[in-house]
């Protein structure tokens, strides 16, 4: 049977390096690129086969890749793409893979007397946030030595009373650093995606998530985006400027 889908991987795959070659007279430019976060789908861990899932619910399809990628259910990812066609079959697109790095992707977790310290409180600067496919996904920067792993978590904080969290529909969050005692040579940008699923509530069409940082020693600051479960805020996808400063190697 795994042979069969291993066929059939490689025709569609074949027929879109077909499309790749003719794509010029269909209106697409070669030389053009899209940077997006995305998350992966597997469709045969023994092939390798897999497709993206834009935030915007738009699907693509790998039809030719420069990257040799073992993909992980649910794991999220920054992609450098060129769009090959327009929806053929059940994906959006056909396109070309110029790069793909992993981003940390985790769940939203409690904070609480036990795991205080292991969460840590150290800065962390929010340059972007959105929500796209159930993900919060959140651009930062930290300082880091370039030797020790730091950790980043998005909490609900049980240590204390929370003022939004008894209004209707309103979640509170922290975004939490450690940086594991690590000196600070340099600053670096990267970005994390939190599952926003176990938020989907019955007869709710949406939460507003009130997310705290710590962006300084003197004070915290305060974001909020809204988390539509019919995705319907990301209609246009949010496209990024360029891949992470490095990849999640010092990141967990």
């Amino acid at each position: 049977m795994k042979f069969y889908k291993y066929i059939l991987a490689l025709i569609i795959t074949i027929t879109g390096v077909l499309n790749f070659t003719s794509c010029s007279d269909d209106g697409y430019d070669l030389g053009n690129f899209t940077v997006s976060l995305a998350t992966v789908n597997p469709i045969d861990t023994e092939t390798g086969t897999y497709y993206l899932t834009l935030d915007n619910g738009a699907t693509l399809w790998p039809a030719a890749s420069n990257v040799n990628y073992s993909p992980k259910a649910n794991q999220r990812v920054v992609v450098n793409y060129t769009l090959l066609s327009d929806q053929v079959g059940e994906y959006d697109h056909y396109v070309k893979i110029n790069g793909l790095d992993e981003i940390l992707t985790k769940d939203i977790i409690n904070l609480t007397p036990e795991n205080e310290e292991e969460i840590g409180n150290d800065l962390i600067k929010i340059l972007d946030m959105w929500t796209g496919d159930d993900y919060l996904n959140i651009h930062f920067r930290i300082n880091i030595g370039g030797s020790i792993t730091h950790t980043i978590n998005l909490v609900q904080n049980q240590l204390e009373e929370s003022g939004s969290q008894s209004e209707e529909n309103v979640i509170e969050l922290e975004l939490r650093h450690n940086a594991n005692g690590d000196t600070e040579k340099y600053s670096i940008t990267n970005y994390a995606a939190f599952d926003l699923r176990p938020f989907k509530a019955t007869g709710a069409g949406s939460v507003k998530l009130v997310i705290k940082a710590k962006e300084s020693e003197e004070d915290s600051k305060t974001y909020t985006v809204t988390y539509n479960f019919n995705g319907s805020t990301a209609k246009l996808n949010n496209n990024i400027t360029g891949m992470p400063d490095m990849n999640t190697s010092l990141l967990k």
